[in-house]
């Protein structure tokens, strides 16, 4: 009888551990909550916050300075990067092909004890899009942290704080698309030895971090320069996977990911 209460438990701790969030069919937002409403992480206490999602049929965009109508032919969802160590996330349904008017959530738990501080996530995936445009056929896509930007004004983070401290957000965490344009990393994917690459047209101050998936940051070096900037790195002792490579300036945020192999 021991051992089958045993596997029953050992079965209910497996299916907890993988609970998934519960769908909004509803919620007609793109993403609630939005990037300015994530609630802080108080360091040290259990984290559970549910984001609803929602992929539209259709929306309007920019194209050499006209408003196009485009429509919505799939989002690609890989993973998401740069959360505070010991947070992770799930997502319902797991994807990662999301198709248009699809309702989903993602939910972001666990307990961390990462320092105090601004932590910027990074949506890795991409929305495809067709429309038309004086007559031709427009296909197109955004990096999902670009459209959130576009949507919001600024990307997803999470502060998080010290314990018992009161939740007073404190990142701008702007989404700079002409800074991220004239960043690159290559070969991508790599085996661990990578070149980043800066073309900047201005000057450029700031912080290079490359974050693993748990948020842990595993390379930072500070950056004050101008023109075209490049730099080695080199992750060949760290474990395979996806990093994100953050370029954090008081103008904005870049983000670019990398996969070691």
């Amino acid at each position: 009888m021991k051992k089958i209460y045993s596997l029953l438990a050992s079965v209910l701790f497996a299916f907890a551990a993988h609970a998934q969030c519960t769908i909004d069919q509803n919620n007609t937002d793109l993403f609630n909550p939005n990037p300015n409403n994530v609630p802080c992480a108080q360091v040290g206490t259990a984290y559970n916050q549910t984001l609803q999602f929602y992929i539209p049929v259709s929306r309007d965009i920019t194209v050499v300075g006209q408003s196009v109508t485009v429509f919505i032919d799939s989002v690609v969802l890989n993973t998401v990067t740069g959360l505070p160590a010991g947070l992770n996330w799930t997502a319902n349904p797991v994807g990662p092909l999301y198709l248009p008017d699809t309702h989903g959530c993602g939910q972001t738990v666990g307990t961390t004890n990462a320092a105090p501080g601004n932590y910027p996530i990074s949506f890795d995936g991409r929305v495809y899009m067709n429309g038309s445009l004086f007559g031709f056929t427009v296909d197109t896509s955004f990096t999902l942290d670009q459209l959130i930007q576009q949507e919001y004004g600024k990307t997803f983070s999470i502060d998080v704080v010290a314990q018992g401290a009161s939740c007073t957000p404190t990142g701008i965490n702007n989404f700079n698309a002409a800074l991220n344009a004239a960043l690159s990393v290559y070969p991508n994917p790599s085996n661990g030895n990578f070149e980043v690459r800066l073309n900047a047209a201005s000057r450029v101050n700031g912080t290079l971090n490359i974050v693993d998936v748990t948020g842990r940051i595993v390379y930072t070096q500070p950056l004050d320069v101008v023109g075209l900037y490049n730099t080695s790195v080199d992750l060949t002792t760290f474990s395979k996977g996806l990093y994100t490579v953050q370029l954090r300036t008081a103008n904005g945020v870049a983000s670019k990911s990398i996969s070691v192999e």
